[in-house]
């Protein structure tokens, strides 16, 4: 099976300013994650590896720098599956942990009973997260050590905005005239496939600016087995499918509009016009999100799938991949084995289009 892997820095208003730099984090986390499939390594440890890059650096919302809660500290969510044995792991409104990621790596790797025939955790939030993290061996930090200059400035910026709106001060503020400024919908995250055919998906996420302190969003969709992302190998009759979603958390639970697309791929053909179609019908005019006038979410999907047709036009097996998003951006990298280097790119939606969505094969 060809060697693929491809992640996201989220949906939402990625600004032009910072585009070169969202595509130079995308090209590494590719990279990285590349190198390890190339070795040998499975689809869970690629997946893992892309994400540890994208939270280490402070332009996207995820583990270092992330948006800071109304109380100006850091709470992360991160989950991963294993589509081989279809186990996941999350953490959520966790502070202290480096990468967040690798904690629910650990949980989803536990295929165990623990003495007494304890069943190991599945999702982890808070104090009791970092406890177990740190019990695994992981790099814990100070509570300050995940915040960056940015973040602190976009809090300073969001507070005195929610101060205004709560004091009915229409008052201008002439420094935040003229700034453009990233809009990001929760999440980071990858998708990929390794040598022997397995899948994994991942998402992780430093959640929305100003939320509640113990709001939990990336990893409680995961916890719902299908929302946040989602990964499960190939059987006789059904394709491998990963995915991993990005946008406004409550929506995507509500709607459930990963696994929608998942069951819809399992059988239909055109990716593009069947994620297009489901995203307009059960989405944008889900009945569940009456409440909202803005409808925000983003996803990357692959799927593996092998045909009985053996001629140069129908090869025994094959990857696809596509994208789409109800923002108005996304940032996404991808890269397959036979890749000189990674195509990253920001695809943003016309102002008449309801979703942005392609795709291609792979090989």
């Amino acid at each position: 099976m060809t060697l693929f892997v491809a992640v996201h820095v989220g949906a939402g208003h990625l600004s032009r300013s910072k585009e070169s730099k969202y595509r130079s984090i995308c090209a590494r986390a590719c990279e990285e994650a590349m190198k390890l499939l190339k070795q040998g390594e499975s689809a869970l440890e690629a997946v893992s590896k892309a994400i540890v890059i994208l939270e280490d650096d402070p332009i996207t919302n995820a583990g270092y720098g992330s948006n800071l809660t109304l109380k100006c500290t850091v709470e992360c969510d991160a989950s991963v599956m294993d589509g081989g044995n279809l186990n996941f792991g999350a953490v959520g409104a966790v502070s202290g942990i480096k990468n967040p990621i690798l904690a629910a790596q650990k949980m989803a790797q536990q295929t165990t009973l623990l003495p007494l025939g304890r069943i190991p955790p599945t999702l982890l939030v808070g104090p009791g997260a970092k406890v177990w993290a740190g019990e695994q061996g992981l790099t814990l930090v100070g509570d300050d050590a995940l915040l960056s200059q940015d973040s602190i400035n976009t809090y300073g910026k969001h507070i005195r905005l929610l101060y205004q709106e709560s004091s009915h001060d229409d008052d201008d503020d002439d420094d935040d005239e003229g700034v453009e400024e990233d809009k990001l919908d929760d999440t980071v995250g990858a998708i990929a496939i390794d040598g022997q055919g397995n899948v994994a998906a991942g998402v992780s996420s430093g959640g929305i600016s100003l939320k509640y302190p113990g709001r939990v969003g990336e990893a409680m969709k995961a916890a719902m087995y299908g929302c946040g992302c989602w990964a499960k190998n190939a059987t006789e009759n059904e394709p491998a499918i990963a995915c991993s979603t990005s946008g406004t958390g409550e929506q995507i639970m509500r709607t459930r509009i990963t696994m929608q697309c998942v069951e819809q791929l399992e059988t239909e053909d055109d990716i593009p016009s069947c994620i297009a179609r489901i995203l307009r019908k059960n989405f944008i005019d889900s009945p569940y999100l009456q409440m909202y006038d803005v409808k925000s979410v983003g996803i990357i999907i692959l799927r593996a799938v092998k045909s009985e047709q053996e001629n140069v036009n129908h090869p025994t097996e094959y990857v696809e991949f596509c994208f789409a998003h109800t923002t108005d951006s996304m940032g996404i990298g991808c890269m397959s084995e036979n890749s000189r280097k990674p195509k990253t790119f920001i695809s943003r939606k016309a102002a008449h289009e309801a979703t942005r969505c392609s795709g291609w094969l792979v090989g």
